[in-house]
């Protein structure tokens, strides 16, 4: 790979980090329910962290490639799990101008969830702390351990 494509691909993961960041902070200042809020944050930080950590250190066991996460790599997952989990209006996803793409995300979110989440499921997040499900991670089990 050409050292352009490397820092223009190194340029977009700065920018999408950044975005994430910038989102996480607008949510921490806009959330109403502040205490609902801390206990997303502790979910994202002490369950959502620590699984997905665990999913892609497998994941890389599989295919020998070895997973050592960074505090920056941390911190992006964190930040996307409080855009996911902790974002009661599922602001932040951005479909780069098409309207239909973002209507049709609208219309699938029911009560803050993704309307692919069981009842059984949303009951398992709401009792972790979760205030929202935008969309649906797949490789996040609730009924974990």
């Amino acid at each position: 790979m050409s050292k352009t494509k490397k820092l223009k691909i190194k340029n977009v993961l700065k920018k999408i980090f950044n975005k994430s960041k910038k989102l996480s902070k607008k949510l921490s200042k806009k959330t109403k329910n502040k205490s609902g809020f801390k206990k997303c944050e502790f979910f994202c930080k002490n369950d959502y962290l620590v699984e997905m950590n665990k999913v892609f250190k497998k994941s890389g066991e599989k295919w020998n490639v070895p997973y050592n996460p960074t505090k920056q790599d941390n911190e992006f997952i964190y930040n996307n799990c409080k855009k996911t989990f902790c974002n009661e209006n599922c602001e932040g996803y951005d479909f780069y101008g098409d309207k239909k793409k973002q209507e049709e995300f609208k219309k699938k979110i029911k009560n803050n969830f993704q309307n692919t989440y069981t009842q059984d499921k949303i009951n398992k997040l709401k009792e972790k702390g979760v205030l929202s499900g935008c969309v649906n991670v797949i490789d996040y089990d609730p009924f974990h351990n």
